[in-house]
């Protein structure tokens, strides 16, 4: 009898892990882990938002630098634009705002509806993540007003990206094709209490974590250089207080990095169902124009040897650029980062390494506490400070002083004998964002000049306090240590290897 029933169990089992038996890791498609050349540019400006706590006045001190910056360039735009944003959405989740959200989600469609009111041959096209309709059919209304515009709006077919979540995407995708897919809204909404509750088919997709979480606008000119703004910002009204950095720069890196968006609106836009209303006509034939304009992206000039210069880093090429940087610093360099999050275990190495051979770290963190208002236990940050501080001296961590918002730049700088560069954009240091497996853009400036000195006077800022708001916290305020240290790294480091979390 228990031999029948190990025999059950064991067939059991067989039948539950099959899946894993037959699961391939998919490539990534076109467009996707770029490394370009360094190009020339003659304008670069950094971009800050960022809410503070101003104990004077008792009052919250606020700049939407990123924002206002992308609402110029669509105004500027005369050839055409492609904005292709990760979070696009007007849902508050649970925020208890410090100060009010502003609607930037509705002002952004505004924007390019305008646009292309008074210029109606200007081709524009629009791409963002499916979580934005709730991976179903629930995209907000100004989605539909920028179709009706005739604004083709590409949600990427992240079907044809890697699987993270190493423990659900095999088993779903594997039992999903016996299981019949069911219309009743029986899930709660986790991004809108308001709205319409989720089918069991939703849900599921949702939970494998796969995203385009690029965050882009570029713009052409008739008379100058393409410009490309990237950086940490989305126009998500939850997000509207988050402190980020972006970057606009002109020239041939805008045209590279425009090329990379026609690819992935192309593979997206090829299945009609992932085109909000029925425009897969109207993207193609944006695609084409806009790609008709740019010079090729092999045939782009390179910059000077040894001059200043931009260069394009995407998907699994940002974690590569990342521990290269680090790899090259040595006595006396100086490393300063801003992270949302932060568990890639590379590049925690290539840090510790960095240090080892005598260069200073400074690193201002978000202490993972909040996220659209609902609370956090702070993983995975919080450990990785931990580990970094047994370094030693030479390693110094601060808590962003956030107020419900999010800490939420990704940004590397360097400073030393060998280098002077500047390395940000849409990707946190964790697997899902660094090992093509989401899709994100990163830039990275080198002999930064004055573009470096402006992030170096905003860090020095927030590290000291020293504009009079409280913009970082010390490390003692929320380090982790005992017991729940201890389960708070064992959870990171099996959700960094397992995929089956948010970061």
């Amino acid at each position: 009898m228990r031999m029948l029933l190990w025999i059950f169990i064991g067939a059991l089992l067989g039948v539950a892990l099959l899946p894993y038996a037959l699961f391939r890791q998919s490539e990534l498609p076109p467009g996707t882990n770029l490394s370009s050349p360094n190009f020339s540019y003659s304008h670069a400006r950094l971009l800050v938002d960022h809410t503070a706590w101003d104990a004077s006045r008792e009052a919250y001190v606020q700049k939407h630098e990123i924002f206002d910056t992308i609402l110029e360039e669509i105004e500027a735009a005369e050839t055409f634009i492609i904005a292709d944003f990760f979070l696009w959405n007007p849902w508050h989740g649970a925020v208890e705002a410090s100060g009010e959200l502003r609607s930037l989600a509705e002002e952004l469609a505004d924007a390019l509806i305008s646009r292309r009111i008074r210029n109606p041959e200007m081709p524009i096209l629009v791409i963002t993540d499916p979580v934005n309709r709730i991976y179903g059919d629930q995209a907000p209304a100004f989605y539909d007003r920028m179709a009706g515009a005739n604004i083709p709006v590409v949600f990427t077919d992240v079907s044809q990206l890697p699987d993270s979540n190493r423990l659900y995407a095999p088993q779903a995708a594997f039992w999903s094709q016996y299981l019949p897919e069911s219309e009743q809204r029986l899930v709660p909404n986790p991004f809108d209490s308001e709205g319409d509750k989720l089918t069991f088919a939703q849900l599921g997709r949702l939970l494998y974590f796969k995203a385009n979480h690029r965050k882009v606008l570029i713009t052409g000119r008739r008379d100058s250089a393409p410009r490309l703004l990237t950086g940490s910002f989305n126009p998500a009204d939850g997000s509207a207080n988050h402190s980020n950095l972006g970057v606009v720069v002109d020239g041939a890196v805008a045209i590279y990095a425009a090329h990379s968006e026609l690819e992935i609106a192309g593979w997206s836009a090829a299945d009609p169902a992932q085109v909000q209303g029925g425009l897969g006509l109207l993207a193609a034939e944006a695609i084409t124009r806009i790609r008709g304009a740019l010079p090729r992206a092999d045939a782009l000039p390179e910059a000077a040897t040894g001059a200043s210069g931009v260069a394009y880093r995407s998907e699994g090429a940002i974690q590569h650029e990342l521990t290269l940087q680090l790899n090259r610093t040595g006595p006396g360099d100086r490393i300063d980062a801003g992270i949302f999050y932060f568990s890639d275990r590379k590049v925690v190495a290539a840090l510790l390494e960095a240090v080892a051979r005598g260069a200073r770290l400074r690193l201002i963190m978000d202490a993972n506490r909040d996220a659209f208002g609902r609370k956090k236990s702070g993983v995975p940050n919080r450990a990785v400070a931990a580990e970094l501080m047994q370094a030693g001296g030479a390693v110094e961590v601060r808590w962003a002083a956030t107020h419900g918002e999010q800490f939420h730049s990704k940004v590397l700088r360097i400073r030393g004998s060998l280098q002077d560069s500047l390395f940000l954009g849409s990707a946190n240091w964790t697997r899902r964002n660094l090992a093509n497996l989401n899709l994100e853009a990163n830039l990275l400036f080198q002999e930064s000049g004055e573009l470096g000195s402006e992030f170096d006077r905003y860090f020095e800022t927030l590290w000291t306090n020293s504009s009079g708001n409280l913009e970082t916290l010390p490390y003692e305020d929320w380090a982790e240590t005992g017991w729940s240290l201890r389960w708070k790294t064992w959870l990171y480091r099996f959700q960094e290897w397992s995929g089956a979390s948010t970061f």
